[in-house]
């Protein structure tokens, strides 16, 4: 396989990844929009009662500790809807098949970097000169073993 072929691939491949995780970018801003349109946020009220014990009841609301919303029941059309919560919905979604994909082309990216990818190769041409040198003696040993002399060719015989 030629140098310029293995360029093409590696871009095609970039490419794909490229697209696919535009696509997912795409599809969770379209949800976010959907949420935001969804749900106004609710106009905050403040009513200002007077003053008991020199402390007004809009200071004492506001010294109360914030507590996550409880869980959100809705009766619609004889149907009980609770609203999903945060924990949820990241469960759910972490197990969608274009999270799962998302997740394999961000490794995918990160191996074909080219500090990840010179280590591999790295790792790669060690691992093919440990075999070649492996087998080499090997073949001294096998040709040692039949005790016949080595041809006069030199290093042909050792098989490379």
């Amino acid at each position: 396989m030629s140098v310029q072929l293995l360029i093409l691939v590696a871009t095609a491949v970039l490419a794909v990844v490229a697209v696919g995780a535009a696509v997912i970018a795409v599809l969770a801003l379209r949800r976010l929009r959907a949420l935001h349109h969804a749900a106004p946020p609710e106009p905050a009220e403040l009513h200002v009662a007077p003053v008991e014990d020199g402390v007004s009841l809009v200071e004492r609301e506001t010294q109360r500790e914030v507590q996550p919303p409880a869980e959100v029941v809705r009766v619609v059309e004889g149907r009980v809807i609770v609203q999903p919560t945060h924990d949820q919905l990241v469960a759910a979604s972490m197990t969608r098949p274009s999270v799962r994909l998302s997740i394999f082309a961000a490794g995918l990216a990160h191996a074909l970097r080219p500090e990840s990818r010179d280590r591999i190769t790295a790792l790669m041409r060690r691992e093919y000169r440990a075999r070649k040198r492996a087998r080499q003696r090997a073949a001294k040993a096998a040709a040692r073993a039949t005790n016949d002399p080595p041809p006069a060719s030199g290093r042909g015989w050792v098989g490379s």
